[in-house]
């Protein structure tokens, strides 16, 4: 955008690095960049970066910087996609019946440059709590529907079911090879309060905390979202407290159209993996050479 508020598209060509990632916990992809200009801009607004002709990621920014240099324009840039209002934009506190994902977004508040999933199933109700977010009501959503989680699939979809266009691809020369864990979100015990305002009634612990030293106790107020089935309400919960607990992955060369929930397999070496699933994607790139980085997570939410 100019000083005067004409919006404008830039093709930029050179880019010095960039950087990319995607989680299919995360509700946005986050984008950071740096870029040779022949101009100068009042105020950058969106960035669409491509790789090959493929959309990468698209967003509204979070910062720009514009530095003139030995008389060239550098800009550096961080973004994080449209689905980022998900979590920013509050529905209007109330029980909502008979919901698929379409009524979610179409009975609530209206957001641009988004897609989501169509037909999926028709739910009793979801109740939009006090102080919640839209992508809080599309969780609930999705894991009263299908038992699993949503996430955020190529540029600015939501989806809940498993993309039925996804790719396997085989890796043979890999620069790194690696698995972990954390164990830094882990919740060992759960106490939710019932209708008399109790909260010896509904209790949970969770066994992979345990063993592992890990106690934290929280004290929950009764979950209206849940309350058919208020044991749900303490498995969810543990359940998310485990995401990406374990992981394993590769990094390699280049980049193939590589996206959320295709599949991997490697070897390297005596060791090797089939048909891993991409919950975890970083695209980075220097100097002409870009690396693609996979993780596969072992948790409730895999498949």
């Amino acid at each position: 955008m100019s000083s005067d508020g004409i919006i404008s598209k830039v093709n930029l060509n050179k880019c010095i690095y960039f950087n990319v990632n995607k989680e299919r916990y995360t509700p946005y992809t986050s984008f950071n960049g740096s870029f040779i200009m022949s101009d100068p801009y009042e105020e950058i607004i969106s960035i669409k970066f491509f790789i090959d002709g493929n959309v990468i990621h698209y967003g509204s920014v979070d910062s720009s910087r514009i530095t003139l240099k030995n008389n060239c324009y550098r800009l550096d840039i961080s973004s994080r996609s449209y689905t980022l209002a998900l979590g920013l934009n509050q529905p209007k506190p109330q029980l909502n019946t008979n919901v698929s994902l379409s009524s979610l977004f179409s009975g609530n508040v209206q957001l641009k440059n988004i897609t989501y999933e169509k037909d999926s199933i028709i739910v009793n109700y979801i109740y939009v709590l006090d102080n919640s977010t839209l992508w809080d009501a599309v969780v609930a959503y999705a894991l009263k529907a299908y038992n699993r989680y949503p996430y955020i699939y190529k540029t600015n979809e939501v989806r809940v079911n498993l993309p039925t266009d996804a790719k396997t691809r085989n890796y043979n020369n890999l620069i790194e090879l690696f698995n972990g864990s954390t164990l830094s979100n882990l919740i060992s015990h759960i106490h939710m309060r019932d209708t008399d305002g109790n909260y010896e009634t509904y209790n949970i612990t969770d066994d992979y905390s345990v063993s592992r030293d890990i106690i934290r106790h929280k004290q929950i107020p009764l979950d209206m979202q849940w309350l058919s089935s208020p044991d749900k309400a303490l498995t969810t919960r543990i359940n998310f407290a485990k995401r990406g607990t374990k992981y394993r992955g590769i990094k390699v060369l280049g980049y193939s159209g590589e996206e959320l929930f295709d599949k991997f397999t490697y070897i390297h070496k005596s060791l090797g993996n089939q048909n891993c699933t991409i919950h975890k994607l970083n695209i980075s790139g220097k100097n002409n050479v870009i690396y693609t980085t996979m993780y596969q997570y072992d948790d409730a939410y895999k498949y």
